[in-house]
């Protein structure tokens, strides 16, 4: 690395470290599959960068969550209506990742690669298909998801809007006016 610093020399410790940095509070399993790595694959790359102090890790409703060192501080200290909200907003992460990445992808695909049960995955299926961040797309008997192309931008506001949520920046009115504004 440039910077000398030899914990973040491994490409794929590198790019975990950036998604940590990106969505703090990410949890073990998404970055499982986002990664498709094995679990003690991907433990032993978290335990080095924990070890290095370039992250930190909580378990909240056990979940094993991970921040960039030492933001985890703070947002424990957030409230159950926050914990919630953030969870939320993992799931449709995850959700919304695994679409972007396997275009044409199916229910019951989505439900195998992420792990969530189909009433989670139809809830989050209709709430990014309200803020136009993915479509239907039917082959046969079949529907498939796919993302709309300028969803990554949208994705990015969106983020940023959960992120200002859950560091109580905005109230939930407000959020909720802005999402719906996004989505016209």
């Amino acid at each position: 690395m440039a910077n000398g610093d030899a914990s973040l020399e491994n490409k794929l410790r590198r790019m975990l470290y950036n998604h940590i940095i990106s969505y703090p509070g990410v949890s073990f399993n998404t970055l499982k599959n986002i990664f498709e790595l094995t679990e003690s694959g991907l433990r032993y790359h978290l335990n080095y960068l924990e070890k290095n102090n370039k992250i930190s890790s909580s378990l909240e409703r056990e979940i094993k969550c991970y921040f960039p060192h030492p933001a985890s501080v703070t947002i424990l200290k957030h409230t159950k209506d926050t914990l919630e909200s953030q969870k939320l907003s993992r799931d449709l992460e995850l959700i919304l990742t695994t679409i972007m990445r396997y275009p044409g992808i199916t229910q019951k695909d989505l439900i195998k690669k992420t792990g969530t049960n189909r009433f989670k995955i139809h809830r989050d299926i209709r709430t990014l298909k309200s803020l136009n961040l993915i479509k239907n797309i039917r082959r046969g008997n079949t529907i498939c998801y796919e993302y709309i192309p300028d969803v990554e931008m949208k994705f990015k506001i969106i983020k940023g809007f959960i992120l200002k949520l859950i560091n109580n920046e905005i109230d939930e009115e407000t959020f909720l006016r802005l999402i719906k504004r996004l989505g016209e």
